[in-house]
């Protein structure tokens, strides 16, 4: 079975002293889509249809931001901010290259 968004399993990673959750879904050989997301909307605010429809040919890879959602720490109130969250997460499953 080809797990989706609305079936895939929400996971924990560390990423420096904050723990983001995140789903990881499709395949392929080209990198994986890191969705990014707004200031407080979380994972299960992007559409199916077109996660779904990206995972078909790569992995895509969803996840909260500190302080929303599922994931740990305080809010962010920056984008500065919310792009280390980015890294730290890219960096915690060593992704070596990925789509933004």
């Amino acid at each position: 079975m080809i797990e989706a968004h609305a079936t895939v399993v929400t996971r924990v990673v560390e990423g420096g002293d904050i723990r983001y959750a995140y789903r990881r879904f499709g395949g392929g050989k080209d990198p994986a889509f890191l969705f990014c997301q707004r200031f407080i909307s979380t994972m299960d605010d992007w559409d199916p249809m077109i996660t779904n429809l990206l995972a078909k040919g790569r992995e895509v890879i969803l996840f909260n931001n500190a302080g929303v959602g599922s994931s740990a720490s305080e809010t962010l109130d920056t984008v500065q901010a919310m792009a280390r969250d980015a890294l730290a997460l890219v960096d915690s499953p060593r992704l070596e290259q990925i789509d933004l």
